[in-house]
């Protein structure tokens, strides 16, 4: 996942989306279930399923949700994570172990008896070529790459020693603040031409900022985030390469207070960045049931690729390998016919996305793809990101913030029905920063289910769903420690089997999403 969400909106354009994010690397406590009876009311109205009621049975839904395994959800994380483990630690689009990622999860398909399509996708592959360098001239020991501040994605190269200018650093931003400066020409006017720039998190894209302080000739940019402490630094994609000449880099806040307080000195800041950029081909990964009717498609899909500094098994193994785990248990359920259930009245589609982590860029591929089927044969599109935060909760999709917010909405209440059958509390959240956002804009009725990533638990939330509050629902989003030891199982698997029932109901033909 590119950003945190929470209940409230937050909409992002796929191609320039701003990954205003901050996370840890340390233990959470795991989530337990509460009662039905704590449920809080979703943050709209939401309709009600057209067809059976809630007291009627679906049964290849009820059978999909018996039958997915958590356990083997795991096992497959565990392949992911060594995937990542034999190239290098990560997997993000265009990598090797991206690569080897998608043949494993193709021929896991191929194996249920999809028919399954790769699609090629172009992606800008970063790589940094030797350790970043930030110090100020004269005040003792340099500030240490990746513990202490990162190049952000798709950086420039460069080396530069200037004087650093401190445009409107607020020592006593809170966490989350996004009111720093730099997003308008008028920020700039008193910045002096040849500086490195400091500024706050701000509430617009960061490839603006980084425009406008190129433009006003500032020779690199750091940009302090409230919320980030050492060894807790992430790095920001700034989505395309293009126009991007000058060192960008991302910091934590106590690193931010001294640069500030070297610019009030007057001392210069030696800067040092090598990195490189390149396209490569990178691929989705489609598969199709052979059966249902081609004009009504339910498609279940997540991203499959990691960020660069962690192998990426809450986000997205966790949602990527339900989504895989469902596939195979409907295929099995189809092969046996479940509890008499007749083949699915509906086609399922599976997607694996790459280039979630850079810009949502596999999955805004293939909905503009040329000469294809139209997408309005897809009734719901459902987005399957971060299912095992350890410090997470349950979070439906808010289909009234979408496009299609009627026939959104019933895709959402179906996911509120399965999880109230298990007795489980939820809440509804907007998802303004992953792979729905390209089906939402092409009008496809959307909805999915989300654990949580670096934003805080409120006390509400803990006393909801457990865990701790004042503590992120996953410390370890975008970092190297989410590993397979970051995932909170029962929760991955009160989620997974949730995805299970509702993708069966829909499958079964027996639910209308109406066509509004």
């Amino acid at each position: 996942m590119r950003s945190l969400v929470s209940t409230n909106a937050r909409w992002l354009a796929p191609v320039v989306a701003a990954c205003l994010i901050a996370s840890g690397c340390q233990p959470s406590p795991t989530a337990s279930p509460t009662p039905r009876a704590s449920s809080p009311a979703p943050t709209s109205p939401a309709a009600s399923p057209v067809g059976p009621s809630s007291a009627a049975r679906i049964p290849l839904a009820d059978d999909l949700r018996d039958a997915v395994d958590v356990d083997a959800i795991v096992a497959d994380l565990g392949r992911l994570q060594s995937i990542a483990a034999e190239h290098g630690g990560a997997r993000p689009a265009g990598s090797d172990g991206h690569a080897a990622a998608a043949a494993f999860v193709a021929d896991q398909l191929r194996a249920a008896g999809y028919s399954v399509e790769l699609q090629p996708v172009d992606v800008p592959f970063f790589r940094q070529l030797a350790p970043s360098v930030l110090q100020v001239e004269g005040a003792g020991p340099a500030f240490e790459d990746v513990h202490d501040f990162k190049a952000m994605l798709l950086s420039a190269s460069g080396t530069v020693t200037a004087p650093v200018f401190a445009l409107g650093f607020n020592p006593g931003a809170l966490p989350g603040d996004r009111a720093g400066l730099g997003c308008n020409p008028g920020d700039w006017s008193g910045v002096p031409a040849g500086s490195i720039v400091l500024v706050q998190a701000a509430g617009c894209r960061r490839r603006d900022v980084i425009v406008q302080a190129q433009a006003a000739g500032a020779l690199a940019l750091l940009t302090a985030y409230p919320e980030w402490a050492r060894d807790e630094v992430l790095r920001p994609t700034l989505i395309n390469p293009n126009g991007i000449r000058i060192p960008v880099l991302g910091v934590t806040e106590a690193t931010g207070t001294a640069l500030a307080d070297a610019a009030a000195a007057g001392k210069q800041v030696h800067i040092s960045t090598r990195t490189a950029v390149e396209t490569r081909s990178s691929v989705n990964v489609i598969g199709e049931t052979a059966g249902g009717d081609p004009s009504h498609v339910v498609m279940l899909g997540g991203h499959l690729d990691s960020v660069v500094d962690g192998p990426g098994i809450n986000d997205d193994g966790s949602g990527t390998m339900t989504v895989l785990e469902i596939a195979r248990e409907l295929a099995a359920q189809l092969r046996k016919g479940g509890s008499g259930a007749p083949a699915p009245g509906w086609k399922v589609r599976v997607g694996f996305w790459t280039g979630e982590e850079i810009g949502l860029l596999g999955s805004t591929a293939w909905v503009g793809r040329s000469g294809a089927p139209p997408l309005t044969s897809i009734a719901a599109y459902l987005n399957l990101d971060m299912l095992g935060s350890p410090n997470g909760g349950r979070f439906v999709y808010d289909g009234a913030t979408t496009t299609r917010p009627a026939p959104s909405g019933i895709a959402s209440q179906l996911f509120v029905r399965a999880l109230e059958e298990e007795g489980l509390v939820w809440q509804s959240v907007s998802v303004g920063s992953s792979d729905n956002v390209p089906f939402d804009q092409f009008g496809v009725p959307t909805s999915g289910l989300f654990s949580g990533a670096n934003e805080i638990k409120s006390g509400t939330q803990a006393e909801l769903f457990g865990g701790t509050g004042d503590a992120p629902a996953d410390a370890c989003f975008h970092l190297a420690c989410d590993t397979t030891a970051n995932i909170d199982r029962q929760l991955l698997g009160e989620l997974a089997r949730t995805a299970g029932w509702v993708v069966g109901a829909l499958a079964s033909g027996e639910v209308d999403l109406g066509s509004s």
